[in-house]
């Protein structure tokens, strides 16, 4: 990969990161639900279980968002590929597993998750996630795991993460866009600095 590519795709991973802290903040609170770990406020009725079900719909929604491979998609997988290319193999077997889900996973997003399609659309995606609920459980499971191992790596395998976050920011600054407090960034993302260390420490996830 040369240097605008690596550039290129640095910048696709910072996106994702954001996407990620998303993601896991979401199981989180959907894990605590399902634990009992905390009770949602209850002024029409609802209980738990009715907020781990949107939860859900909102986890697998943002599934999809990782792993669509269309034009305009993310495809982490061969994002993540390219970033980390000792992994490539396992990256890629873990691929296999989840692949059997993706057509139901992509089709519930598009019809019931992140969009909303003629009732009996909507309501077949949401029946066939149901029905398929093994082969959807296991995809996520198998995703999140893969991305906290790719996310564990960063640190050792992806130590110029930081400098092109800060060259994007600039950058961004530059345009006019948006002024970011980096260190609170930083933090939100958590991406360890390493401006003042030898080596690099592992990362908090």
């Amino acid at each position: 990969m040369n240097a605008e590519m690596k550039k290129h795709a640095l910048r696709r991973y910072i996106v994702f990161r954001i996407k990620a802290i998303e993601f896991l903040d979401i199981a989180g609170m959907r894990q605590a639900l399902l634990r009992g770990q905390i009770t949602v406020p209850n002024p029409v009725g609802r209980t738990n279980s009715d907020f781990v079900s949107a939860l859900r719909t909102t986890g697998l929604s943002w599934l999809a968002i990782f792993i669509d491979k269309s034009k305009d998609g993310m495809d982490v997988i061969e994002l993540w590929k390219q970033l980390f290319p000792k992994r490539k193999d396992e990256i890629e077997q873990s691929w296999k597993r989840m692949e059997p889900a993706w057509l139901l996973i992509r089709s519930f997003r598009d019809k019931a998750g992140f969009h909303a399609d003629k009732p009996v659309a909507f309501f077949k995606a949401r029946a066939d996630i149901l029905e398929n609920e093994g082969v959807i459980t296991a995809a996520l499971e198998e995703f999140q795991s893969l991305m906290r191992t790719i996310l564990h790596a960063e640190a050792t395998e992806l130590p110029e993460l930081e400098t092109a976050l800060d060259g994007l920011l600039t950058e961004l600054e530059g345009k006019s866009l948006y002024r970011y407090n980096r260190p609170q960034f930083k933090k939100y993302l958590m991406i360890t600095s390493t401006a003042n260390t030898n080596q690099a420490k592992a990362h908090p996830l």
